[in-house]
Parts: structure tokens; C-alpha cells; sequence
């Protein structure tokens, strides 16, 4: 029989040694314990002091260690700091406040003539509209939600405002020391739920190796927040879903509430705002890479590039300028993350195709460790998360799913071959494809590419789960996932429903118009989706979906879209005449320059937009044209001649040296402001001499105005939105209409009575205050307004509506 406990062998003398030995330490300790427990404080008490003597000595010193830190945010970084490699990052200008009881700001006429837009952030940087840093923006203290599509920069323009923190800490005149605190949302999800808001972001912020290196670092957290110099950046908002976005935005509300010395900088897709929108924020869109950025970009790159390579890759300084200038062509459409990739691939050599979608295989494949299996289950995780609707996942959920929903449904006729997703992950983390969460989750590093997976793992999928994913709301995975998804997809069994989206936002439609770069050219369901996007463009009464779907039909690679631009700028509605001349000049498109010359003796808006056109077209005709519309155009006019002129070095910029001296008072001023468009040595002693020796006030006034804007920040700047019941201008207004004192109860109720009863000014200033409500009861009144009011009101109450709508708010037409 076994038995149940071994034999037990002891040695007596070593077993009564041990007994003799622990009673004499406890004899020692008891006679002792009091000079112990003093002995032990002194060496804590040491211990302390000197790690706090190693604490960070000055804000600079912090502040550096953050910008080491900042130099590897981007993706590059294995190859090339950011600093070598920064390509500026610029923030639109938005229609600015226009309050009655101050001097009015002449708004930019491109924003008038075409539309400002969040969703289409490429019309400002395609058409020169007003930008700036966003270190201009932090420095007027205002909290701002900066808003791009995944790959647009965002991150890369944080690092590069921290960057610019030293530069104005070294500015005499500036008083105000901004003191940054960078941290990811996924590390202060991972704090809820908690009531202690301060808490919270220490215990994120410490998920973050550089925090727990600095000694000391919660006393000089609360120090700078109490001294009301703390600015803090939350990063990767637009890697999230919906619902996560609520949850942040309600804590910036209620971070804001209980801290409001805390400066706030987020993020955000555009198409996935939530309730952000009533958070207290101002929105910015980062502005995407045009073509002069691109080249810049390429500069920098044709300099690093040779440092790189090894002895035996012989140098190509010869071809890099026709490479480059190839690049750009083809890279039209790109974001900046896609043309980064397609850059190193081209100089690499691995680039294997023309799209962005072969630019990011080669980047995924570039490191031999992640084979064609590792990639299979990347596919799979990425398609995880869309169908889940989780920006994260843990390796447990991922198994279950894998086993219950995919292994179930697998369409394919041969089953792929996956790696473990214990070593798919560990190689992804040191590539640095994912990124290591709390709480033992892992996420995409760059939605880009997480979407790009994504698509090709939904191809895998059958058609209940792949239904799923196609009808849930828009966040940043999912958006990139959907622009890559017709390259690996048959779209033919699912584009039928969002041909038939009849809703006011036209959600459904323009998703399925992001599948138009990679359909086979006059396709059935290309020219099924075609057909329905003229149809719309035609027929829709509301300018915005109009040109968001023109937008959309320019990525296209169908030869008939120049047509179907060409026959919109025949139409008898003048909007639609507009967004033609939009499209025909992203095209820039040779053929229509006498439509849109014929289309400048419209009215404005219509006639200011083709004058832009013709601008980003650049040909001799469209230069004289435009230099027509400057000598004998309408006022309006006349401004848009010069700001497209002053896009133009060779042409335009000698036209404006002219125009700058005729004797035509209205030339001279439209002149001034074709200068403001150009911020260099020869304008602004153009401007100078104006200011001074210029004989009309009109024209003298307008030169001294904008040299003060070009010899100082940008006036698009944010600022703030007061409470409507604290803002000046609704209390003037309830004072002109006998109305009661503005108060937080009644507010809301004054600000539809101003859209009722107030100027245009104050119709504006009332649909600002509205859109920040979010209050979706108000859509129905706020439809009517669209066609009864001036371009500008309709233009405002409709992406008043856009902000208020929720994405599953079923709104008809």
C-alpha cells in the first residue's frame, strides 16, 4: 500500500540549531526593537530624500523629457527623429465668432464660396484656405478637440506643439508657462469607472514608462495643475468606438468641471464626434498634406534617405527629383500616414503596386519575422475588433470568437493558416503594430492600418457577421476599414441598401462612396454607385451632401467623372453649378476651363468658387481669366481673382505687385487681399508701404489690419464659447427685443428666439451656441431654416444638424 505521505528524514542536531537560532533573534528584537524601528526610519527617511533630490528641478527639465519622448511618435521613428523628418502640421481656420457688440472679422470668402466643412478637410488644404499652428490655438489657453481622420497627422501635431512649448518658454515676452501632460485614451479608459478625476489621470499617466522614471512626479502633477499651467493631451480618441467616445467626452465634461484651471487638448474622427459635441471644446480639423507639403516631405526624406542605406546600395541623389515628383502626382488622394508608407516603399524599392493599399503591404511585410500567417491572423484580429466593436481586445475573447463565430461561419473553400496569437502578438509588440494596454489588452497602433487588415479579414467572413460590421456606426477603424474594403471585397451582394439611403445625412451613401478608388472600372456596381451619386448630387436640394458626394466622385479613376462635372457646371441650380466647379478643380481639369471662365458672370458663391477653380487649375487661360475677374469683376470677385493669384509665384505674384499700384481703389483693395495670402519679405512691404502712403481709409485701414495679422498670430484662432446666457451679444439682443435677462434657464429659449427674430450675425452666433447642445429635438426646426435663410445660415444650421444628429438617429427627408 502507497503512502499517503512520504517518510520524513530530519537531521536533530539542525532542526534544535533552527529552534535556538529564530528564539535568540526574537530575544534580540524584543530588547532591541525600539533602536531598530529608529535605524529603519533613518534609512527611509534617506532613501526619500534623496530620490526627491532627484526630482525634476524646473518645468524645462520636464518638459525635455517629454520631447525626447515626443521625437518617436511617429512612423518613422526607427529610422529618423522627428525633428529631421517634420513636415509642419497647420490647423484650418474656422468661420470665426461674429459678435455684434465687437468689430466683426471679415471672414474667408473660400470658406463663403465653398464650404467649411469637417468631413472634407481637403477643401481648405487643396484651395488655400486660412490655416495655422496649433501652438497658436494652445497658447489662447482655449480647450480644443482636434478633429482628422486616422493617418492625418494628428499625433504627429501634438509632438510638434510640445516641441514648440520650449521655443515660446524662451520668448521674453511671454508670460505664461504651458506646462504638457501627453497621455493615450486607452490608458484612462482603463481608470473607469472612479469619482477622484485627479486620481485618475495620475494612475494614466504612469501607465506611461516616462512618468514613472521622473521622481516625485504626483506632487509636480498637482503643483502644475494648481498653478493653472497644466495642458493636457489625450491622444488616440479617434482609435475609439462610439460609446468610448461618450465616455471620454463626459469626463472632459466633468474633468472641466471640476478642475477648469486644466487646459484640455483631445482628439477625434470626424465621423465619430458623440458627446463631444457638448463637451467644452472647440473643434480644429487638422489640415492634410497638399501638394507643396508633400514635396517638402520628400526633400527631407531625399537628404535622410542616404544615411540609411548600407555601404553597398549605391546612392540614386540623380533620380530622387523624378521619383519625387512621380510620388506626388500619384499620390493625390493619399493621407499623409499613406504617403509616408508609399514614399519608404518607393525608395526601398518594395513598392509593389500603385495604390496606397500595395504602399502598406510592403510596410507590413518589410520585416521577415511577419509571414504570410502572421499577417493571415493580424487579418483576423483586426476583423475582431470591427465586429465586436472594440477599439482593444484581450487574448481570451479573441480565442472564443475565433472558435464560436468565425470557425463556424469561415467562408473560405480552404482553410487559412494562422499563427498562435500568443506570438502574433509578441512580434506585432516589438514591430510595433500593436500596442500593450492595460489590464492585459492589446490595440492597433495606427487605425490606418488596423483598418487595412480589417478589410481583408471581413473578405473571410460570411455574410450575417460581415452585415454586422457594415451596419454599425462610424468610428476610426471601422472608417478605414470601409476605404479599403471594396480592394478585397465583392461589394455586389451589399451595396443595395446603401444605394436606397433616403436619410437627411446621406450616412449610408457616402459610406459605400469611399469603395470607389478600388472598383473595376465601369463595373456593374461601379456604375450602379456612379449613377446614384450623380442622381443625388442633381437632385438634392442641400448644398453640403452635394459636394461631400462630388468629394467622393473626384477619388475615382473613372475617366467619365471630368463628364459628368462638366454637364453639373451646366445646370440651372446654382449650388450644383457650384460643386461642380469644386470637383473640376480637384481634378483640375484642362477641358472645363471655359465652362468655369462662363461660370464667373454667376452670382456668388457660384461665380467665387469657379474663380478658385480656375486657381488650383493654373493654366495661361485660367491666369488670364482670373486677372480679368480682378480688373473689371463684381467686389467679391474681385477678392477671390486676387487670393487665386497669390497662389501662383510665377504669374500671380507679379499680377498682385501691379494691382498693388493701379489707380482702381477697387483693385487695390482686392489686392490686399491677395497679400494676406502670402506671408513673405516682398508682401509685407507691399502691406507696409500701404498702410502708411495709401491716399483712400478703405484700402489704408484693410493693409493696416492685415500686416497686423501677419506680423502676429493667426485671428482665426479659437476662443472659448461663453455660456450662451454670459455671452455679450444675447444680451444685447434681449435688450433690443424687450426680452427677459439672459439666465441659464432661459437661454436656450433666447437663442431660438435670435434664430427667429435676429440679424444674420446673430442668427450665427445663435446656431454656434446650438450645435454645442446637441440637442437632436431641435433638428425639425432647424430643417426649416436651411431653405428659407442666406447661403451662409443654411450652410451653418445644416452642420449645426450634422453635429446634433446621433449616428443611429434615423432622420428622413
Amino acid at each position: 500500500m502507497t503512502r499517503f505521505f512520504p517518510k520524513l528524514y530530519l537531521d536533530f542536531s539542525s532542526f534544535w540549531a533552527g529552534i535556538i537560532l529564530v528564539v535568540l533573534l526574537v530575544v534580540l528584537y524584543i530588547i532591541y526593537r525600539k533602536r531598530l524601528k529608529t535605524f529603519l526610519s533613518r534609512i527611509t527617511s534617506k532613501i526619500i530624500h534623496f530620490r526627491e533630490s532627484l526630482s525634476v528641478t524646473s518645468d524645462s527639465d520636464y518638459i525635455q523629457v517629454l520631447y525626447k519622448y515626443m521625437q518617436g511618435l511617429h512612423i518613422c521613428s526607427g529610422h529618423f527623429p522627428l525633428d529631421k523628418i517634420l513636415v509642419p502640421s497647420r490647423c484650418i481656420a474656422p468661420p470665426p465668432y461674429l459678435f455684434p457688440v465687437k468689430r466683426s472679422l471679415d471672414t474667408s470668402l473660400i470658406q463663403k464660396s465653398i464650404g467649411y466643412d469637417p468631413l472634407l478637410p481637403e477643401l481648405n488644404s487643396e484651395f488655400f484656405g486660412p490655416s495655422f499652428p496649433l501652438i497658436d490655438a494652445l497658447i489662447t489657453g482655449t480647450n480644443i478637440c482636434l478633429v482628422g481622420y486616422p493617418g492625418t497627422g494628428k499625433t504627429t501635431a501634438i509632438a510638434e506643439c510640445i516641441e514648440n512649448l520650449i521655443y515660446v518658454r524662451d520668448d521674453e515676452d511671454q508670460t505664461e508657462t504651458k506646462i504638457p501632460f501627453y497621455l493615450r485614451a486607452h490608458d484612462l479608459l482603463a481608470q473607469f469607472p472612479g469619482r477622484d478625476m485627479l486620481a485618475m489621470l495620475l494612475r494614466a499617466l504612469q501607465l506611461n514608462n516616462i512618468y514613472r522614471v521622473i521622481p516625485n512626479f504626483p506632487r509636480f502633477l498637482t503643483t502644475s495643475i494648481k498653478s493653472g499651467h497644466a495642458v493636457l493631451f489625450i491622444d488616440d480618441m479617434d482609435h475609439l468606438t462610439l460609446d468610448d467616445i461618450n465616455r471620454l467626452a463626459n469626463f472632459i465634461t466633468a474633468l472641466h468641471g471640476q478642475i477648469p484651471g486644466i487646459q484640455i487638448i483631445t482628439t477625434a474622427s470626424p465621423s465619430c464626434l458623440g458627446n463631444l459635441v457638448t463637451a467644452p471644446v472647440e473643434f480644429l480639423s487638422i489640415s492634410p498634406w497638399n501638394n507643396k507639403d508633400k514635396y517638402a516631405f520628400l526633400e527631407k526624406l531625399s537628404k535622410l534617405w542616404p544615411s540609411i542605406q548600407s555601404a553597398e546600395v549605391p546612392e540614386l541623389s540623380a533620380g530622387y527629383s523624378v521619383m519625387n515628383a512621380m510620388l506626388v502626382v500619384s499620390g493625390k488622394n493619399l493621407t499623409p500616414l499613406e504617403f509616408t508608407l508609399r514614399s519608404l516603399a518607393a525608395y526601398g524599392g518594395d513598392l509593389p503596386g500603385p495604390h496606397s493599399t500595395h504602399a502598406i503591404d510592403a510596410y507590413l511585410k518589410r520585416d521577415p519575422s511577419l509571414t504570410s500567417d502572421y499577417i493571415n491572423t493580424l487579418e483576423l484580429i483586426a476583423a475582431f475588433c470591427l465586429h465586436s466593436g472594440n477599439s482593444s481586445f484581450i487574448r481570451r475573447d479573441l480565442s472564443s470568437w475565433f472558435e464560436n463565430t468565425y470557425k463556424r461561419g469561415s467562408v473560405q473553400p480552404e482553410p487559412q493558416k494562422f499563427a498562435p496569437f500568443q506570438s502574433v502578438i509578441h512580434t506585432s509588440l516589438d514591430l510595433g503594430f500593436l500596442c500593450h494596454g492595460p489590464d492585459n489588452s492589446y490595440y492597433f497602433t495606427y487605425p490606418t492600418i488596423a483598418g487595412f487588415l480589417g478589410s481583408r479579414g471581413i473578405s473571410h467572413l460570411n455574410h450575417q457577421t460581415k452585415h454586422v460590421i457594415l451596419e454599425s456606426p462610424d468610428w476610426g477603424i471601422l472608417h478605414e476599414s470601409m476605404r479599403y474594403f471594396s480592394a478585397y471585397n465583392d461589394i455586389k451582394p451589399v451595396v443595395k441598401p446603401f444605394l436606397a439611403d433616403k436619410s437627411l445625412l446621406r450616412n449610408k451613401l457616402l459610406r459605400a462612396a469611399q469603395w470607389l478608388p478600388f472598383l473595376e472600372i465601369n463595373s456593374p456596381e461601379e456604375t450602379a454607385l456612379m449613377k446614384q451619386i450623380t442622381r443625388e448630387i442633381h437632385s438634392n436640394s442641400i448644398y453640403l451632401i452635394k459636394v461631400r458626394l462630388a468629394c467622393s466622385l473626384t477619388k475615382s479613376s473613372n475617366p467619365q467623372v471630368k463628364s459628368i462635372f462638366q454637364h453639373f457646371a451646366k445646370s440651372k441650380d446654382l449650388d450644383t453649378r457650384r460643386a461642380a466647379a469644386v470637383g473640376l478643380g480637384l481634378l483640375q481639369d484642362l477641358s472645363a476651363v471655359p465652362l468655369l471662365i462662363n461660370q464667373l458672370n454667376d452670382s456668388h458663391p457660384s461665380s467665387t468658387a469657379a474663380c478658385y477653380a480656375l486657381g488650383k487649375i493654373g493654366s495661361p487661360r485660367s491666369l488670364e481669366a482670373i486677372a480679368e475677374a480682378l480688373l473689371h469683376g463684381g467686389e467679391l470677385l474681385r477678392r477671390a481673382a486676387a487670393e487665386s493669384l497669390a497662389q501662383n509665384r510665377s504669374e500671380g505674384h507679379p499680377a498682385l505687385r501691379e494691382g498693388s499700384t493701379m489707380e482702381d481703389l477697387l483693385v487695390r483693395y482686392a489686392v490686399v487681399h491677395g497679400l494676406s495670402q502670402i506671408n513673405e519679405t516682398w508682401s509685407l512691404e507691399i502691406l507696409d508701404t500701404m498702410r502708411i502712403d495709401e491716399k483712400e481709409w478703405v484700402v489704408r485701414d484693410l493693409a493696416q489690419q492685415t500686416y497686423d495679422i501677419l506680423k502676429t498670430r493667426s485671428p482665426y484662432t479659437p476662443q472659448s464659447s461663453p455660456n450662451p446666457h454670459e455671452a455679450p451679444w444675447l444680451q444685447e439682443f434681449a435688450v433690443e427685443q424687450d426680452l427677459a435677462v439672459p439666465s441659464p434657464e432661459n437661454g436656450l429659449e433666447l437663442l431660438l428666439k435670435a434664430l427667429e427674430l435676429g440679424t444674420d450675425e446673430q442668427k450665427q452666433n445663435a446656431l454656434a451656441h446650438i450645435a454645442h447642445t446637441g440637442k437632436e429635438e431641435l433638428i425639425p426646426f432647424l430643417l426649416e431654416m436651411i431653405s428659407s435663410e442666406s447661403f451662409n445660415i443654411s450652410h451653418q444650421a445644416f452642420l449645426t444638424i450634422w453635429y446634433s444628429a446621433p449616428q443611429r438617429y434615423k432622420l428622413h427627408s
